[in-house]
């Protein structure tokens, strides 16, 4: 019944980041990719602000507990979270993703948060430091 009353107050207020929590909240434990699907609704800014980042950092941890790491939401989310935070927010995530392989993911987040492409030379360099090649 209580998950109604916030879908209700999500579609009569849908800017306020509170309803999306606390219905996320609800649902993290039993079914945390509908949590995720939760906070993904949110209309986010674009830049994103520092609310927006919070529910993206929820996305996030929802996913990678999940090891959902292939998810398109992660990607989203995380360049989101380093554009909000800064990239340095992230780096426990970077290196979960880098014990998976997962370097293509790595260089769309990357690019995503530098808003840049992933062929960008500049970014080629880095990420042939990085080993992400």
């Amino acid at each position: 019944e209580s998950i109604t009353f916030y879908h209700d107050v999500i579609k009569m207020a849908p800017n306020i980041h509170d309803a999306y929590i606390e219905l996320g909240e609800l649902l993290a434990k039993s079914d945390p990719i509908g949590a995720v699907a939760v906070y993904s609704k949110f209309p986010f800014s674009d830049p994103p602000s520092f609310d927006d980042a919070y529910l993206h950092g929820e996305i996030i941890r929802l996913l990678m507990s999940s090891t959902s790491y292939d998810d398109p939401r992660l990607v989203t989310s995380m360049i989101a979270m380093g554009q909000a935070l800064g990239i340095g927010v992230l780096d426990r995530h970077v290196s979960t993703l880098e014990a998976k392989f997962k370097t293509g993911l790595l260089k769309q987040i990357y690019a995503g948060i530098h808003g840049k492409p992933v062929d960008d030379p500049g970014l080629q360099a880095f990420f042939k430091l990085k080993c992400w090649t």
